[in-house]
């Protein structure tokens, strides 16, 4: 049976072949570089990185913002494992913090909390990370002002949204750091890669030194400090400068799929509820996500891949995962509930709308 792939970016070859032949006579690492200056031009961030994968970004820029051992840092328990893994890495620990139901990522109040309770414990969190959940920009100006009265430099984790738009600037360019993932799934793909983004020279100085291999600037090789091998392949990178000439268009598709997915399944019985986007941010839709109340979502979404139609589950919290379970928390419920009742719809491809929510209602 022919699948419908939750979110996939086929490999444009005629085009991905007109990059290398331009590259054919220049310095392979010329792509990488060329490829950061497009995403500096795109975002608007003063420095970015290409990176091997945004997890490496995200180790990078905890690591530039001083995260190390026995530190704190407060991060979304909605997300993806790859957010809140770097912080072990470095021997730092996370505290989670439960979504709020707007926009689905971190709650501003249950923020404040966190925060205010780790510092009664005696332990003044290093930092602070934000999620963009599914390409949605979080409640940023609250979460900015809550950070900033407490000293706390904030790391956006935009792997998802790459061209959304928070009150018109770039999300992953309002706090100290930011960054992307490029993963086959996204909507600019390099086939596995990631970026950090940032303003400030000296985290960007920082973060390039260690992704290679903290090698000083010597004639021969020597390293005073550990370092990793966390550059972006110059191959990647001809995938995302071929990514860039239509990144804008594939946006737009994206939402044009979300907004189709609202008019053309119908709520009949069912109590739907869809992530929306409040008037001062614009979304990506990198995936079109729901509610469902009064169905099972794991017999649902089995229906739906058994006809050849990949759905998948919202995020399984992160307070509740076996091995994080131990970590502080200020939770609400939010998270659980979305996991509960919530489900991704396929959203790579405009001309599958009508099997998907055809399929979809059928199983109602």
């Amino acid at each position: 049976m022919k699948k419908i792939s939750l979110s996939q970016t086929p490999i444009d070859h005629v085009a991905l072949k007109d990059i290398l032949e331009k590259y054919a006579d220049r310095p392979a690492m010329n792509m990488v570089e060329d490829f950061e200056s497009e995403l500096r031009k795109y975002t608007g961030a003063r420095y970015v990185l290409a990176l091997n994968s945004g997890t490496s970004a995200i180790h990078l820029a905890l690591k530039a913002l001083g995260v190390g051992q026995s530190d704190c840092v407060v991060a979304p328990t909605f997300t993806y494992v790859a957010t809140i893994n770097p912080i072990i890495y470095l021997g730092a620990f996370p505290v989670f913090v439960d979504s709020e139901p707007i926009t689905w990522n971190l709650d501003p109040e249950l923020l404040e909390k966190a925060i205010k309770s780790q510092i009664k414990e005696g332990k003044q969190p290093r930092c602070v990370i934000v999620v963009h959940g599914y390409g949605m920009p979080a409640r940023m100006s609250e979460i900015l002002d809550i950070c900033a009265r407490h000293g706390i430099p904030l790391l956006e984790d935009a792997a998802e949204a790459i061209g959304s738009l928070y009150k018109g600037s770039a999300v992953g360019t309002l706090g100290q750091a930011g960054i992307f993932s490029f993963n086959n799934n996204k909507i600019l793909t390099t086939y596995g890669g990631g970026a950090l983004i940032t303003q400030n020279e000296g985290i960007y100085k920082k973060a390039l030194f260690w992704a290679n291999q903290s090698r000083e600037d010597k004639p021969f090789y020597e390293h005073t400090d550990i370092g990793f091998n966390y550059r972006m392949g110059p191959l990647n990178a001809a995938a995302g400068l071929v990514g860039m000439k239509d990144i804008n268009q594939k946006i737009l598709e994206r939402r044009t799929i979300f907004d189709q997915y609202v008019q053309s399944i119908e709520h009949s019985e069912r109590t739907i509820s869809w992530l929306q986007q409040p008037p001062d941010s614009f979304s990506n839709r990198w995936l079109s996500t729901l509610v469902l109340k009064g169905l099972k979502i794991s017999d649902l979404i089995t229906t739906m891949n058994g006809q050849g139609i990949e759905c998948r589950r919202l995020w399984n919290p992160m307070h509740v995962q076996p091995y994080y379970q131990k970590y502080p928390a200020q939770i609400s419920g939010m998270a659980e509930s979305l996991f509960m009742d919530g489900m991704c719809l396929p959203s790579g491809n405009l001309a599958n709308i009508p099997v998907v929510s055809g399929a979809l209602m059928k199983s109602f």
